[in-house]
């Protein structure tokens, strides 16, 4: 229905439910409002909107707070993203990606404990 609707529908989805499963090549705007913890779910969700049959240019906005955990989840994606553009072809990168993430994650939740509670005092 969305692909076949009117100039001007939106569809607001969650990436896990949206990036998966749709094409969705009438959209001609992406938003994405939070970050994920895995670079592929990202661009899995933007590509529904890079489909054949698509006659547009697709742009892809990114919404992220100014210094909050969300900038330190990009920084976090970027690393992931590099290590694994260095190793795609090698399984040991899957499993160092795995350990970045739990590893990186603890960090960031401690730091955002820490910040929050340094502001509060």
């Amino acid at each position: 229905e969305f692909n076949q609707a009117p100039s001007g529908t939106v569809l607001p989805a969650q990436i896990q439910s949206g990036g998966t499963g749709l094409n969705m090549q009438a959209a001609s705007v992406v938003i994405l409002c939070e970050p994920q913890l895995k670079p592929s779910a990202e661009n899995q969700a933007i590509s529904r909107a890079y489909r054949m049959g698509q006659t547009r240019n697709v742009l892809v906005y990114r919404l992220l707070c100014e210094d909050s955990v969300d900038e330190k989840i990009i920084s976090l994606l970027e690393d992931k993203q590099a290590v694994f553009d260095a190793f795609a072809d090698q399984s040991e990168a899957a499993d160092e990606s795995r350990e970045i993430d739990e590893r990186t994650l603890g960090n960031i939740i401690q730091e955002e404990i820490e910040r929050i509670n340094a502001k509060r005092q």
